[in-house]
């Protein structure tokens, strides 16, 4: 089976015409009798990527915004004090300030997503057993189906998290026909027993490895996991020995090699660049398989293979801008060794920035006499401000200057992206949880905000509003993701990096699941007595910081609850954990505010009802599903 941009095998047209979102059969629109792959593969394609926005299998809404990811990312992150969106109020309306009506495009964008894509895994399981393919009665058939049980488990861990009384679709449910409203216990019971079974045969029959791109025991354990840590909030009754146990399943199983023997990958930069591929499960292109679950992106030679408007692209242009940069170079040099220079490091210089800070950089050398007068004149040119002719930083080994009168600093260059859409800041409240060496929080021996834009670059960290105009004025620059490719141990390597298209869109995967998240969520169900014991939650959670801080690390010697809180949040921001990590601990809606956090600028409390999200209106004008409660 070839992963990769096949053509949607599966009709969606009756679920967007009418508003059930429930595709009908594939026999009736497609004669898929000899392609089961491909009908499968489309699975996975709408989990990658969206197709073309018209394409898309969300209707009268944008196809980027309702690829899997983003429109996650748009539930998950946005609402906390992590992100937001700046533009748009007519689709995301009050969903900043952690609230959302009906009506609202976003809301429409996400539950459709989920919805379509539970939709075709339980089509194709139906399929399969009804024997509509050639090689239904094949072992490759029925692996297919257990994977098609995790991907729709993901999908259910997300409504279950985001809905009191979520709208259920059985296996088994006719197409076409009307979801169900069981209740979040039976749900969760019945999604974690396919799951569960799903593992023992796995484990059974010794089926442990997984190829590139594809689901397998590893991601069906980490969703129960995810799914047992939330339990208590799901049924009222929690789970944390099943989490713990799953958790520590993948430990023994992942938890070796890479950085001192963890697993992990030995940069937490590298993780998050184009070439990130190499680190997700089942690929050989490195001996760490932090990545479990990995939503591939492919782009070769200027060809788009399996990109789209989420992911990397989304998690680098939308924090990206271009702004008061301009690269500069001292004034440059006749050598007549120039031409003969075989040595990089004959081109190299060494002076100060702006703030005394020695850097190295590259000359620019002039062979002639000629060329010399020539790129002198260019330097000396009366048009040419004093500030494009001081250094005031190198970046990526090239120098820059800033313009003091601009507001925000930064130049796509920095992450090798031209696509720059200034669409995200980060709130202070999340900007403070990093260790910082300055007061203005410029500084930090965190390697896990390398790349962030900050005071350094002009950038405010405060949020007076959450509006695009104010960009640059109203936030950091949270930067995760970048298109640069890197070496193991986080620096970049520049020659890969020098074949990579810089526009959009990216290339690199979106990292869903990691192994980090395990560890953390391994220590999290310890300390609520689910198994293990102190020194190994502790342990668990140095991994993480060791990594983090490099040589500047400094071991805890205790964990608490507050502590792993506030180190799940540095880790694993932008991973689509943030809002149900706030309800579980009880956070979301009161004992923590952040900006604008219920539409007032310093924050308040938020009433109980947003621990749901309510059903679009769209869905509930077609159908008789019961609204969620306040809505």
């Amino acid at each position: 089976m070839t992963l990769g941009v096949a053509a949607t095998a599966l009709g969606t047209t009756s679920c967007v015409n009418d508003l059930d979102l429930s595709p009908i059969n594939p026999s009736v629109t497609t004669d898929v009798s000899k392609n089961m792959d491909q009908v499968f593969a489309d699975i996975y394609l709408q989990f990658a990527t969206y197709g073309a926005n018209g394409d898309s299998p969300v209707k009268d809404f944008d196809g980027g915004m309702a690829a899997f990811q983003r429109a996650i990312f748009t539930a998950e992150e946005m609402p906390t004090d992590e992100a937001c969106w700046l533009w748009d109020p007519d689709k995301f309306g009050t969903l900043n300030y952690g609230s959302i009506t009906p009506d609202l495009q976003a809301s429409f964008g996400f539950y459709s997503r989920l919805v379509i894509n539970i939709s075709l895994c339980n089509q194709f399981i139906q399929a399969v057993q009804n024997g509509e393919f050639d090689d239904a009665g094949t072992d490759r058939a029925q692996d297919y189906v257990r994977q098609a049980h995790i991907l729709r488990g993901i999908c259910y861990f997300y409504m279950l998290s985001f809905y009191e009384n979520p709208p259920y679709m059985a296996v088994d449910l006719p197409i076409g026909a009307e979801p169900t409203q069981p209740g979040r216990q039976a749900i969760y019971d019945e999604v974690t027993s396919n799951l569960e079974s799903v593992v023992a045969y796995y484990k059974e029959n010794n089926k442990t490895d997984v190829y590139y791109g594809f689901v397998g025991l590893d991601v069906a354990e980490a969703v129960l996991a995810k799914i047992y840590l939330n339990a208590e909030v799901f049924t009222g009754t929690p789970a944390y020995d099943a989490c713990y146990s799953h958790c520590k399943s993948i430990i023994d199983r992942l938890g070796h090699s890479g950085y001192y023997g963890t697993g992990l990958a030995r940069s937490y930069q590298a993780l998050f660049g184009y070439n990130n591929d190499k680190y997700a499960l089942g690929n050989a292109g490195s001996d760490v398989n932090e990545i479990i679950w990995t939503i591939p992106a492919s782009r070769t030679d200027n060809t788009n293979d399996l990109t789209g408007y989420s992911g990397s692209t989304f998690l680098i242009a939308a924090w990206n801008g271009t702004n008061g940069v301009e690269s500069t170079v001292p004034c440059p040099t006749m050598d007549a060794k120039y031409a003969s220079v075989t040595d990089p490091n004959d081109l190299l210089y060494t002076a100060k920035d702006k703030d005394g800070n020695e850097y190295q950089g590259i000359y620019v050398y002039c062979a002639t006499q000629e060329s010399y007068d020539a790129a002198k004149a260019t330097f000396d040119k009366e048009d040419v401000e004093v500030w494009q002719k001081t250094v005031s930083e190198v970046i990526a080994n090239k120098a820059y200057s800033f313009d003091p009168a601009a507001t925000g600093w930064v130049s796509g260059e920095w992450i090798h992206a031209d696509e720059v859409w200034k669409c995200m800041v980060a709130r202070k409240s999340f900007v403070r949880k990093f260790d910082w060496e300055d007061v203005e929080m410029t500084k930090s021996n965190d390697l896990r905000v390398a790349a962030w834009q900050t005071a350094s670059h002009g950038f405010s960290v405060e949020n007076p509003s959450l509006v695009g105009d104010d960009w640059g004025k109203n936030g950091y620059l949270a930067f995760k993701y970048t298109n640069w490719a890197y070496n193991d141990d986080g620096t970049i390597d520049y020659v890969t990096s020098a074949s990579i298209p810089t526009g959009q869109p990216y290339g690199g995967d979106y990292a869903a699941i990691r192994l980090a998240e395990i560890y953390l969520t391994a220590a999290e169900a310890i300390l609520q007595g689910g198994g293990g014991s102190q020194a190994e939650a502790l342990q668990y959670v140095n991994n993480i910081r060791q990594r983090a801080y490099g040589a500047n690390y400094t071991p805890w010697t205790s964990l608490s609850m507050s502590d792993l809180q506030n180190e799940r949040c540095r880790e694993l921001y932008q991973e689509n954990c943030r809002r149900t990590d706030l309800i579980r601990w009880n956070l979301w809606c009161t004992g923590y505010t952040w900006e604008w956090k219920g539409g007032v600028k310093t924050g308040t409390n938020l009433p109980e009802y947003t621990k749901s999200y309510p059903i679009p209106t769209r869905i509930m004008t077609s159908s008789s599903l019961q609204q969620q409660t306040g809505y």
